[in-house]
């Protein structure tokens, strides 16, 4: 008659196993407790932020009624900004990070293994208030929050920078037009104040103050954009906080516990189902 393997069974192979588990159980507990302690302690630093709304911030703009807050896309931008090449790069050159992280210089591997570490201690994400959180871990809690703040400046002037060049070229370009139509006239007042012009004169006359005033509005846009604003609205900075958040040992301990006993369940119960078939197909 063929035997099946019921939930008493269980029941009787933990009972008959009992010290099994609890040697196990001990043992891992002990091995976890001193691993966690051994394992490196990291502190999370967070800075909270909304992007400002471009055209809100934009001098070009000055007569445009636009809403503070950028859009979603804003949002996505700032996010790419932070986890880019380039703040990478800056950020590991400047703090030194290959030092920091232990890493050998003369590794082939080195800047990929740097870049690596960095982006797992990195987590730029959106919360559920769509407000972008940058965080950053490291060994040392004033440490992760300078960086982080350091971040968000970076971020902020990547984020002016399409502007400022936009700026800059409107106006050179109205620079080099002066330069290049008006080259003989040895100044504005000169111009202004000649008594006697023909019609072909007032025409060029006119057409330089139109110049002239297009070229002072692109100077205007060229110093506020190169002025001290923020394109970023920050509402917590990033601050050092002592509590560590890595290891969290309670939970390291409490699931390597769990993990073992459950695969020395699995070991036993997968052992006893075996010989349970052998002896069943024996008496077929």
């Amino acid at each position: 008659m063929k035997k099946d393997f019921t939930i008493l069974d269980t029941i009787r192979l933990i009972v008959k196993n009992k010290k099994l588990f609890i040697v196990t159980g001990s043992s891992v507990l002990v091995l976890s407790i001193i691993v966690s302690f051994l394992l490196p302690v990291y502190y999370k630093s967070t800075c909270i932020l909304y992007p400002f709304n471009p055209q809100a911030y934009d001098p070009r703009n000055v007569d445009v009624a636009a809403t503070p807050y950028g859009s979603s896309f804003d949002g996505d931008r700032i996010m790419a900004l932070a986890e880019s090449r380039e703040i990478q790069h800056y950020i590991i050159e400047k703090y030194n990070l290959l030092d920091r992280y232990d890493i050998d210089r003369s590794d082939v591997l080195a800047d990929y293994k740097v870049r690596e570490e960095f982006i797992g201690n990195l987590r730029v994400v959106e919360n559920e208030f769509s407000a972008i959180e940058i965080s950053l871990m490291d060994k040392n809690a004033d440490t992760a929050a300078i960086i982080v703040n350091d971040m968000v400046a970076r971020i902020d002037d990547m984020n002016k920078k399409p502007l400022v060049t936009l700026s800059t070229k409107i106006f050179e370009s109205y620079e080099k037009i002066i330069l290049a139509k008006y080259h003989g006239i040895d100044s504005i007042q000169t111009l202004l104040h000649a008594k006697e012009q023909d019609l072909h004169s007032d025409v060029i006359s006119l057409e330089l103050l139109n110049t002239i005033s297009d070229l002072n509005k692109a100077r205007k846009s060229l110093e506020l954009v190169k002025g001290d604003f923020s394109t970023l609205n920050i509402i917590q900075p990033a601050e050092s906080i002592a509590k560590k958040a890595f290891p969290k040992r309670l939970y390291i301990v409490a699931a390597s516990v769990v993990i073992s006993l459950f695969l020395t369940f699995l070991v036993l119960i997968t052992k006893e189902l075996y010989t349970l078939s052998v002896e069943n197909e024996s008496k077929n």
